[in-house]
């Protein structure tokens, strides 16, 4: 075994026991109190502490104690509702990104380290006060030699490792969690950590968040309402992001928005209207655009920071989006149903009309208000909550397109409390929908559709005689597969197992007792026998034990 793996073995066992003592502190009171394992490692001056907390709170104060992985897991639970309940989706939402701030003289040493020279040979100035600080960078605000302002964000050191065995430690126990308990095989958390794990590896390449501000720049360069942030890519690895200082005005800060000129209700226009632009132009848009995400600048203009949770969308997502906007608007609960339907990937669905009636129950909430004093969001998340509750499933990126379109709606409201958020989204669904049904768009499915049809005939003729050719040459096969029979193979597979050891033991018995008959080796038939009776009462105790008398 190399030197390495044998490293991160220990480094795994040493992990999993600090994970086990976090998730026995945390413990649910039932399996606490009940279980006199927990009650070994639980005193009970600690158990009347945990029984303050219910078992939510519990799980959220286990998730910041374990750190960074499981942390950011909680985060992206927390927009998950096909996967945890809504209670547990609260308390995982006050969840932040904290973490203790790495020494500033560290940080320094790993950007020198990074960038390969001393500070001075590249800045003119480097403010050693840290900006911000987060479980997985820090951030530095710095001027360049040419005296351009920027911003250096550098990882802490060995984060990536730290990462990778949480990673690798969450997989081994969703997977044997799911094996012996097969109930959860339909949330397959083990697919979700997968996917968390994707995306938290991108995080981790700055490099990945760089070309997707550069990416985010080409889609606005001839846009006047937003600023993207340059990135200085010579300057920038896997580890270490520089790029421009943005120096503006949170776009919650009204006092002071109002105080240099800015208008907050062309802002909150601008806000939205940049939002749907991503998502409905580009298909590519600002996943986490909170208020500490914006920034104003002079003139109305806006500026999104932190590019790492980036939504792509496809064709089909855009048009959910677009046949739920114009429903939502019309509070048509069956146009919203449909809508719901073609995101799951479902077309026929036997429960329909029961999830249409569960939608119109929701909308008859809101039968008083107008539609702009209605939220968008919230309505949006309940409508994907009744989705789940019926066993459909949703693309993640429709998550975070949520996710988006909520936070967004948020910042508009704070800006000018009249705005219509549906109604600024109308022409947009509306020109969307047109677009799926523009005669050149037709013609274009059309032709596709009959250059696959001519594609089949043309070949038909080709594959049955392949198919005639095979059974006469006797080289013809086919598969045949059961399901549903594992259970009485494994049965077969135990059963034959006793029987075998039965023999074994019967032989050895036979062979014991003939052995005895022979004074100089009658010892060997003593150990014999009696090595058979262990084996046979460890037999007798297992069957015992499954009740299989």
């Amino acid at each position: 075994m190399k030197i390495s793996k044998i490293g991160l073995a220990v480094n795994e066992i040493g992990r999993a026991r600090e994970i086990a003592s976090i998730v026995v502190k945390y413990g649910l009171s039932e399996w606490v109190s009940n279980s006199g394992f927990g009650k070994f490692f639980v005193s009970k001056k600690r158990l009347a502490r945990i029984e303050r907390f219910n078992q939510w709170e519990r799980i959220r104060m286990a998730l910041e104690e374990l750190g960074p992985t499981f942390i950011k897991f909680g985060q992206i639970l927390a927009d998950r509702p096909d996967i945890i309940p809504e209670e547990l989706r609260e308390e995982l939402k006050k969840l932040q990104d904290e973490a203790q701030p790495m020494a500033d003289e560290l940080a320094i040493k790993e950007i020198e380290k990074e960038l390969g020279r001393p500070i001075g040979e590249i800045f003119r100035e480097f403010d050693k006060n840290r900006l911000a600080s987060a479980s997985i960078a820090q951030t530095y605000r710095a001027v360049l030699l040419n005296g351009e302002e920027v911003c250096v964000k550098i990882q802490r050191p060995a984060i990536a490792k730290k990462i990778e065995l949480d990673l690798h430690l969450m997989t081994f126990f969703t997977t044997r969690a799911q094996k012996t308990n097969p109930e959860m095989e339909a949330i397959n958390l083990t697919g979700v950590v997968k996917e968390f794990g994707n995306t938290i590896k991108l995080e981790l390449d700055f490099r990945h968040e760089a070309a997707s501000i550069i990416r985010f720049g080409h889609c606005f360069e001839n846009d006047p309402d937003i600023k993207v942030p340059k990135v200085y890519m010579q300057y920038t690895s896997q580890r270490i992001l520089v790029e421009e200082f943005i120096n503006g005005i949170k776009v919650s800060d009204l006092e002071n928005l109002l105080k240099t000129g800015n208008n907050p209700e062309i802002l909150a226009h601008n806000a939205v209207r940049l939002v749907f632009d991503q998502i409905f132009t580009h298909g590519y848009f600002h996943a986490d655009p909170h208020p500490g995400n914006l920034f104003v600048l002079d003139g109305n203009v806006l500026s999104f920071i932190d590019f790492g949770m980036m939504g792509s969308l496809r064709q089909e997502h855009l048009l959910f989006l677009g046949k739920y906007v114009l429903g939502y608007l019309d509070r048509d609960a069956h146009a919203i149903a449909e809508a719901l339907l073609l995101i799951s990937g479902k077309r026929n669905f036997a429960r329909f009309k029961d999830m249409e009636f569960q939608i119109s129950d929701l909308l008859a909430q809101y039968k008083y208000l107008s539609i702009d004093e209605m939220d968008f969001g919230k309505i949006m998340n309940e409508s994907v909550d009744i989705l789940v509750h019926y066993g459909l499933r949703i693309p993640p990126s429709i998550y975070l397109l949520g996710k988006a379109l909520m936070a967004i709606e948020r910042v508009a409201v704070v800006l000018n409390p009249n705005i219509d958020f549906a109604r600024e989204m109308q022409p947009y669904a509306i020109d969307l929908l047109a677009k799926q049904y523009d005669p050149k768009l037709i013609a274009k499915e059309i032709f596709e559709s009959l250059k696959s049809y001519y594609k089949l005939v043309k070949e038909i003729p080709a594959d049955l005689n392949e198919i005639i050719y095979r059974l006469k040459e006797g080289r013809f096969k086919t598969q045949i597969e059961l399901r549903g029979l594992e259970p009485l193979v494994e049965h077969i597979d135990s059963s034959s197992n006793r029987v075998a050891i039965a023999i074994v033991l019967a032989a050895l018995i036979i062979g014991a007792s003939i052995l005895s008959q022979w004074e100089q080796v009658r010892w060997v038939g003593t150990i014999v026998f009696t090595l058979a009776g262990i084996l046979g009462f460890w037999l007798v105790i297992k069957l015992l034990r499954r009740n299989k008398f």
